[in-house]
């Protein structure tokens, strides 16, 4: 037999959710290192500044606040001094859960996911899917495997964004304000096609793509509420229905940000490896990450997976039953008992 993963000892599980207890309370994410304050004299008077380290890598000086000594000044110097404790902490506590074995993220990703978090597009409606998603699915579910290094965010506008923002601020401006010099660029997925996706300047491989629900694959959506045109892939809408709060963990960053429900991002998976043209790798990949989050599920909420794949639309159930028995091998390899369940599901729908 071989095994997709390991569980996490209930310590840790727990240590893990006490972050993403506290995650959920941030309101702005500083965006960068910790960093330090460092006195100014101007004059006879003493004033704060933030020095740290931007996401691009750049010293950035800020302003706190002043004159050392009166009421204003200490004050603001004191909620500097507990940002940056906090924010500490989330570096020593992300630190100690890599060495673990928990999903994290690299650190221009997670400055981007932060810079997303502090404009409420997740809390208004954006869902994380993807590679990151499959992270902080594992991470959730207490349970450790091989992660797919990818520096690409996908994420999934279901419904208009109902954002606060006035004048309305585009998605290249929102990326723009994790320091990090992204520009919009075409897919070029067909001459003259008008989706777009987001890049950092030079060789860096990061790229965010927006998504929607969609028929066609590729069809460029326009997003009026972030001037964007978006991708449209098939049964997005399911995947995100009935998402779920998570954290996505980075190297300065415990970000809050809302994922699909753990089954059903097991079962779109084996659809979309699928429905991919030339694109094997990925198509594997997609299995495997399925395989693996069906067994997770199946240990912790049994009867989830037969439920989701129940719940998969008509339209595209020949080629999620396709993917299903492409994943087949590996839940059996991991599980008998998960393996014979998976077979009868799978039957009932055949």
């Amino acid at each position: 037999m071989t095994q997709l993963y390991s569980t996490f000892p209930q310590t840790f599980h727990t240590e893990f959710e006490n972050l993403f207890q506290w995650a959920q309370t941030q309101e702005i994410i500083h965006i960068g290192t910790p960093g330090r304050i460092e006195e100014r004299l101007r004059g006879a008077d003493t004033f704060f500044y933030h020095r740290f380290y931007d996401a691009n890598g750049n010293q950035i000086e800020k302003y706190i606040g002043g004159p050392a000594g009166s009421p204003d000044g200490d004050l603001a110097r004191k909620n500097a001094m507990e940002r940056i404790s906090s924010a500490e902490m989330i570096v020593q506590n992300v630190k100690n859960f890599r060495k673990l074995g928990f999903a994290v993220i690299e650190a221009k990703a997670g400055a981007t996911l932060a810079a997303l978090h502090n404009h409420e597009l997740f809390s208004k409606g954006l869902t994380l899917i993807g590679s990151h998603a499959y992270g902080a699915i594992l991470n959730r579910l207490g349970v450790m495997a091989p992660n797919y290094l990818t520096e690409d965010i996908d994420t999934v506008r279901s419904n208009p964004l109902n954002l606060a923002t006035t004048p309305q601020i585009n998605l290249l401006e929102i990326l723009k304000t994790s320091g990090l010099p992204f520009l919009k660029t075409k897919t070029n997925l067909k001459p003259g096609d008008k989706s777009e996706t987001y890049k950092l300047a030079g060789k860096e491989k990061l790229l965010v793509d927006l998504l929607v629900n969609g028929p066609k694959v590729g069809a460029p959506i326009f997003v009026p509420e972030l001037e964007a045109y978006a991708q449209s892939v098939p049964h997005l809408n399911y995947l995100v229905n009935g998402r779920l709060e998570s954290i996505i963990l980075s190297k300065h960053y415990a970000i809050p940000v809302y994922t699909p429900n753990p089954a059903q991002f097991a079962v779109h998976k084996l659809f979309s490896a699928t429905s991919r043209v030339n694109q094997s790798a990925k198509s594997d990949k997609d299995i495997l990450q399925a395989a693996t989050v069906i067994c997770a599920v199946e240990d912790k909420y049994p009867g989830d997976i037969e439920d989701a794949l129940n719940a998969f639309p008509p339209s595209g159930m020949r080629l999620m039953l396709k993917g299903a028995e492409r994943a087949m091998p590996f839940v059996q390899s991991h599980s008998e008992q998960h393996g014979d369940d998976f077979r009868r599901a799978i039957d009932r729908l055949s």
